[in-house]
């Protein structure tokens, strides 16, 4: 389906750039330079989604976003500033605004939320949407897709297959960024008796915490100062199917205890709301972070922490599933072949060499994004490491390996990482926890690539969220630097 999009900034060069970005990308790009233009062509056009200049000319952008959602309430609308605060945020939000970008917007960050917002039932109201999505999301769901043959994956799918056959038991996903928690998550939607009813994603990091609520248990119609009408949230319209809480670690402690009451009687409030709402889902959750530590640390629930891991399920990182790595390699050549109409028939010794002895610091997506890089940029009979292009150098090439929970201890972890830290960044953590020491790092990694955070992300081997979600724990912001 080709989805159309409207953008509206009064900076042509923007325009330009971000038509030329989408466009490339399969959409059908129309664009405003005024608040006014915006909705005569959003009046005359089938518009999917708007992304939205907070200043314009003519008018505010959050007036152009209430005039618009007044024509049709269920657009989604991404709004974009380079001024404006947490107020600014909460507000367009709460107007229906679906995300909130800070200029400047990087052209993969652009791409990724558009698409995000694209594939989310998080603002869907309408049985048709949900219907329509719930049927896409099934027709793309393969289990092939969890490819592997070494025991640890065998021994994933065995339980997967198991925990299918359960009603409501929730489940706890625990592994590195990008070793596939959501496609596990979706696994275990998709063979169970519930697949015929939503699967719904909620990533904790990326709500803001005075929304989440709102977000997860909907409002009614004058609960807060903008609220027009009611809404459901995401557990109303995931009711027969499951709820995956991406990144439940980041959720606040107070939101934690409202999580609890629900997850321990299917009944819930919407804001603003006295009626108790009774709903029959599935909660999976997943999490990168060392739960157990942060409940000692009185970050996290002890309550919601078993309540949650009444089914626990830890996926192992790439560098410890043994051959897996060339059997998702090739798989992942098969598929980017299709896709760019491309006949690259394989990896030379080197590459596959290569590929087995590389650590993998980004788990699947790392060796996926690799992969598509390889054979988008080539066209050869068989790709070479130097296609590859992996730097084996990198800080996160064996972090991992260097730094075993159950051979060392915290302080030779501590020591470790700092050593790699000094010699790779000139940073002195001989003193500093591993915390400090993570801080550190990010600090500098930001300040070395003049705060592309996508850059950075990819540099450290985690993804964006995650880069956020530790800016947001460890306040780092530049304008402290």
């Amino acid at each position: 389906m080709s989805y159309s999009i409207l953008l509206v900034d009064d900076h042509k060069n923007t325009i330009r750039i971000w038509s030329d970005i989408l466009s490339e990308e399969g959409y059908l790009v129309l664009s405003a330079e005024t608040g006014k233009q915006a909705l005569d062509i959003f009046q005359e056009e089938k518009i999917d989604l708007v992304v939205l200049d907070m200043m314009l000319p003519d008018m505010k952008g959050l007036e152009v976003l209430e005039k618009i959602k007044e024509i049709k309430n269920d657009i989604i609308v991404i709004m974009v500033t380079g001024f404006g605060g947490v107020e600014t945020a909460v507000k367009a939000m709460r107007l229906g605004a679906h995300n909130y970008r800070t200029k400047p917007v990087e052209p993969e960050d652009l791409k990724e939320s558009i698409k995000k917002a694209l594939e989310t039932l998080e603002s869907i109201s309408s049985k048709e949407q949900v219907e329509f999505i719930r049927n896409r999301q099934k027709k793309d769901f393969d289990p092939k897709n969890i490819i592997g043959k070494s025991p640890a994956i065998k021994d994933i799918l065995e339980i997967v297959q198991k925990v299918a056959t359960s009603e409501s038991s929730t489940v706890l996903i625990r592994g590195e960024t990008g070793t596939g928690k959501e496609l596990i998550a979706r696994g275990i939607h998709y063979l169970s008796s519930r697949k015929d009813y939503p699967f719904i994603d909620v990533n904790c990091t990326a709500i803001p915490e005075n929304l989440l609520e709102s977000e997860l248990f909907g409002y009614e119609k004058g609960a807060f100062t903008d609220a027009k009408q009611s809404r459901k949230g995401v557990f109303e319209l995931a009711d027969g199917g499951t709820l995956f809480l991406d990144e439940i670690g980041d959720m606040s402690y107070a939101m934690q205890a409202k999580l609890l009451r629900v997850l321990q009687d299917k009944i819930f409030k919407k804001v603003g709301g006295s009626k108790r709402i009774s709903v029959n889902i599935r909660i999976i959750a997943s999490t990168n972070m060392d739960l157990e530590r942060a409940v000692k640390e009185n970050k996290f629930r002890e309550d919601l922490y078993y309540r949650l891991k009444v089914i626990p399920i830890t996926l192992p990182p790439l560098r410890k599933r043994e051959d897996d790595a060339i059997i998702i390699a090739n798989h992942y050549l098969k598929q980017f072949n299709k896709e760019f109409k491309k006949n690259i028939k394989g990896f030379n010794d080197d590459a596959l060499k290569l590929i087995k002895s590389y650590s993998w610091p980004g788990n699947i997506r790392e060796l996926k994004n690799i992969i598509e890089r390889g054979v988008l940029l080539e066209s050869v009979d068989k790709l070479t490491d130097k296609h590859l292009m992996i730097q084996l150098d990198d800080i996160s090439d064996k972090p991992e390996e260097m730094i075993d929970e159950n051979i060392m201890s915290v302080q030779d972890k501590n020591q470790v990482r700092s050593d790699i830290l000094s010699s790779q960044f000139n940073l002195h953590l001989d003193s500093l926890t591993l915390e400090e020491a993570e801080k550190a790092l990010i600090k500098k990694v930001l300040e070395l690539n003049n705060w592309n955070r996508n850059t950075v992300a990819s540099s450290i081997g985690i993804n964006r969220t995650t880069l956020y979600s530790k800016m947001k724990r460890y306040n780092i912001n530049k304008n402290q630097m």
